[in-house]
């Protein structure tokens, strides 16, 4: 999963801040002041003297639903400022620090049932190693196994769905324990056999595609992903883009984003 780069907040009471920053908005304590929130955000918090603490920081906190996390936060010792940026209210946190939040994620991911991955562009990079005598090959991540387990663990089914007839893609879910349908032509057709083979609907289906090749099943599938760097037609259908590109952690990714969903 892609990571935001930590922010210094400087507050009053290290303890009381983790607490409110936990209880609030998810963030889970790490070591040395350190918090991780739930998409890659981190805050590191260092206490000083009162009269340097807080002040016109503005800290921008992604959240899977933003009325939750405003109740949360009022309910937690946080406050509403009177000022705003741009269009978007701020909120405060234990030391005056200003809070925007932005909604980050799928909505209802409850209602999943089967998670659909294309294999080239979304688990690899797109890219293949042909040697001279024709073998070829593809580079794979391992933080996406890690995320393959995470999802499973939610109680989700998963499938890879690719056109590459390449008995790569086998090989890799294989060793990440997953079902993989290759060499297929049309991913549509192919998704709605799945939903029906397991007594389902395409809506309960999350599908993470990276070309046009992938359009026909993103239009049937109810909750639709993109690596960053997909293609802009599949880009404009997604209801999530990662922030990683293709074969750099799109599915770990995914599994905190479907995690975060469920609180």
């Amino acid at each position: 999963m892609a990571a935001y780069p930590p922010v210094t907040l400087l507050v009053r009471n290290v303890d009381k801040s983790a607490r409110f920053y936990e209880r609030a908005l998810g963030f889970t304590p790490a070591w040395g002041g350190l918090l991780l929130g739930p998409f890659g955000q981190s805050l590191r918090l260092v206490e000083v003297a009162d009269t340097v603490a807080g002040g016109c920081v503005i800290v921008t906190v992604e959240v899977p639903d933003v009325d939750k996390a405003v109740d949360a936060i009022l309910s937690h010792g946080g406050g509403r400022a009177e000022k705003l940026m741009g269009d978007t209210p701020l909120y405060l946190g234990p030391d005056g620090e200003m809070l925007s939040l932005a909604r980050r994620g799928l909505a209802d991911v409850h209602k999943i049932r089967l998670v659909v991955y294309d294999f080239d562009g979304v688990m690899t990079d797109n890219r293949v190693s042909v040697d001279q005598d024709g073998r070829e090959s593809v580079r794979a991540n391992r933080s996406d196994g890690l995320g393959v387990g995470m999802i499973r663990d939610l109680g989700l089914e998963q499938v890879i769905l690719s056109t590459e007839a390449n008995p790569v893609v086998k090989a890799r879910a294989d060793k990440i324990h997953l079902e993989a349908i290759h060499g297929i032509r049309d991913k549509g057709s192919a998704l709605i056999e799945l939903a029906e083979k397991r007594s389902i609907s395409v809506g309960g289906i999350l599908f993470v595609g990276n070309d046009v090749n992938d359009a026909d099943a993103m239009g049937l599938a109810g909750f639709k992903v993109a690596p960053a760097d997909a293609h802009p037609s599949i880009l404009a259908l997604a209801d999530y883009i990662t922030q990683a590109p293709g074969g750099q952690g799109v599915v770990r990714e995914l599994a905190d984003v479907l995690a975060a969903g469920r609180k």
